[in-house]
């Protein structure tokens, strides 16, 4: 049986070294009575070329048959067919082909056909020998003689002059194709960043980034979008830096940032890393993800697919389903998008710029809306109309749907129509103007089977960290030179210690701090650090030394005698607080103005009317002042001194009597 029409996609999957997506082809399947057939993506450089026989695709020993290049009976030596193509673009090569033979004896009588390889159209290499009677499918890498005149043959080659080919005896070729690189094949991009933020500060998006391409080195442009937890109106990306060959624009709406060249891959990583994020916002929250790609899609990490929103003014539902199916992104197949999250829905809503159809309609059954296109088709996302319920995710705007009018397709709201980026149901014309108006529709690319497995998308996340802040303070003091220990509190992470409001190094962490030993009021000041993010200011707090009460003039003894008054007086500074003390022998108890005493609690003590038996008491003061936190200072003591002069006594009765 002769194979005809093999697919070259039979032969792909037997060989799974050969990819399929991401390449170009050169292909002759010989389906016209031609030597110039070109049914690949690429066209060869030349047409096939025959030696020894008449060059005639319809006549002679090699000829098109059946839709076959067949061989016969050729056995005149070096009868051949060859055809070449400029591989000098490409970095790789794989030469497909099927076969079958039919009555060829081989061995000893060396009938057999030779294909045959080279990279100057003059000297070949023999790749492979087709001989006996079977049949089959070959695959050969050619990257090694990749050149601008890369050519393959078919050749008999035999070991004889005649080689016994004989008429009955074939072979047939079919499906020669050369597989090539594609010229548009997709980049791959390697980075890394998963970073914190600190509110008030930027920061780059990446830490790393490198972009690689087959066949290109360089491109238009490279998006980098704010793919998850975007705010609009605080959020904002900013290329910095000078970049000769690249300019940027910002789209709020998308939270997406382009760098347009063009420019060579290396600039376009220079600049990417040069890509920082900020807010505005006092404290934000949350984390924010960011993709980077060199395609203008915009991706979303959650679901791992690719968006589009693709504008078309007053464009049917039906025409935006057969213009999505139609649509390709590096080989990814496109379907009107189906949302099946929130994150989805705002991604493609709210965080795009138009509005337009998406993939679900209840034409089917009324009030039994599935999505309809893509991966997700068959499945039920809504039941009934408004008040209706879910077994997933909807995201219907307010009252909808409403089947008003036998509306049967989903359609994004138009920003005027909040919550913004939600669904109503529209007939497949919607309205003629106005709000519910198609504006165009969003294409989603991802999760179709056969699609490849693309890396034109670096995702980096940065964490936002709240600013720290301090809480409380507790200042110190002491009389005197001395240490001082101080305290305070933070909301989060490491209390660091200064002794200058900015700069300098950090003199110690903690809740408390010891202070040096110091002789004047001195005034410290403490930030706290967290996870890498400092309090925008440092916090003043004073350790305080002050100047404690003193005794610049000390009491002095008394001698006074019997009957009479004195006064014991002290000079002080910094005291508002006085209390004479007299000794009891065992202890100082305070004095109260009763008695002979008064002015207890003055800086000065009187003494009235003194008796004998006051002679010898002893007498100081405390000093204080009651605003500062100093311990009292006692004053030296005084003594009271009562003389008796000379002393008449008769039998019963003793008279002290003073001479004078």
């Amino acid at each position: 049986m002769r194979l005809v029409g093999r697919s070259v996609l039979f032969l792909l999957l037997i060989f799974p070294a050969v990819q399929v997506l991401g390449q170009d082809t050169y292909l002759d399947n010989f389906n016209t009575v031609s030597y110039s057939n070109n049914n690949g993506t690429l066209n060869y450089s030349t047409n096939w070329v025959e030696a020894n026989d008449n060059n005639n695709p319809s006549s002679g020993r090699i000829r098109i048959t059946g839709n076959e290049l067949r061989f016969e009976d050729i056995s005149t030596n070096n009868r051949r067919i060859t055809r070449s193509a400029d591989l000098s673009a490409h970095s790789s090569a794989i030469l497909t082909f099927d076969w079958q033979t039919s009555g060829l004896d081989g061995g000893s009588s060396g009938e057999q056909l030779n294909i045959q390889v080279s990279n100057n159209g003059t000297s070949f290499t023999t790749i492979g020998t087709f001989t006996g009677s079977q049949s089959g499918s070959f695959t050969q890498d050619i990257s090694a003689y990749i050149s601008a005149f890369t050519t393959i043959r078919f050749i008999n080659v035999g070991t004889c002059s005649y080689c016994n080919w004989e008429s009955g005896e074939f072979v047939y070729i079919d499906n020669v194709q050369i597989e090539v690189p594609s010229s548009n094949a997709a980049p791959v991009l390697t980075g890394t960043g998963n970073q914190t933020y600190c509110p008030g500060s930027s920061l780059p998006i990446a830490e790393t980034i490198g972009i690689t391409d087959v066949d290109d080195t360089s491109t238009n442009a490279v998006y980098i979008q704010i793919s998850s937890g975007y705010v609009n109106g605080e959020d904002l990306l900013t290329l910095t830096g000078t970049h000769p060959n690249i300019t940027s624009s910002w789209d709020a709406v998308q939270g997406e940032l382009t760098l347009s060249g063009p420019a060579p891959y290396t600039e376009f990583e220079t600049a990417i890393l040069a890509v920082e994020y900020s807010s505005s916002a006092a404290n934000p929250t949350g984390t924010r993800q960011f993709s980077i790609t060199v395609g203008e899609a915009n991706y979303l990490p959650a679901t791992g697919h690719y968006y589009e929103y693709v504008p078309n003014l007053g464009i049917t539902w039906t025409a935006a389903n057969t213009a999505a199916s139609a649509r390709t992104y590096f080989g990814l197949q496109g379907y009107l998008a189906t949302l099946t999250s929130q994150a989805e829905a705002d991604f493609s809503g709210s965080q795009a710029v138009g509005v337009g159809w998406i993939g679900g309609s209840d034409a089917a059954t009324e009030g039994v809306w599935q999505w309809v296109t893509g991966p997700e088709a068959g499945t039920v996302f809504w039941n009934g109309t408004a008040g209706g319920s879910t077994p997933n995710f909807a995201f219907w705007n307010t009252g909808e749907p409403n089947q008003s009018g036998n509306e049967d397709y989903a359609h994004i709201t138009h920003p005027n129509v909040n919550p913004n980026g939600s669904w109503n149901d529209l007939s497949n014309t919607g309205a003629a103007s106005g709000n519910y108006q198609p504006q165009g529709y969003v294409v989603e690319y991802g999760g179709t089977p056969g699609d490849p497995v693309l890396n034109i998308t670096v995702i980096t996340t940065i964490t936002i960290e709240p600013i720290p802040t301090i809480t409380s303070t507790t200042p110190g003091s002491r009389c005197g030179p001395g240490t001082v220990t101080l305290g305070a509190t933070a909301s989060a992470g490491t209390i660091n210690w200064y002794a200058s409001a900015v700069g300098g190094s950090s003199l110690g962490t903690g809740t408390s701090f010891v202070t040096p030993s110091i002789s004047s009021t001195t005034t410290y000041y403490v930030d706290a650090t967290s996870s890498g993010c400092t309090t925008a200011a440092r916090t003043a707090i004073t350790a305080t030394v002050n100047t404690g009460p003193s005794i610049t003039s000390q009491p002095v003894n008394s001698t006074i005698c019997p009957g009479c008054s004195t006064t014991f007086t002290v000079t002080t500074l910094n005291v508002d607080t006085y209390q004479w003390q007299l000794f009891n022998g065992f202890s100082w108890v305070d004095l109260t103005d009763t008695g002979i005493y008064s002015g207890t609690t003055t800086n000065t003590l009187t003494v009235t009317n003194a008796a004998p038996t006051d002679n010898g008491n002893q007498y100081r003061v405390q000093v204080s002042n009651s605003a500062l936190p100093c311990s009292a200072v006692a004053s030296t003591i005084a003594v009271l001194t009562v003389n008796v002069s000379e002393i008449i006594t008769n039998r019963r009765i003793t008279y002290r009597v003073d001479k004078n």
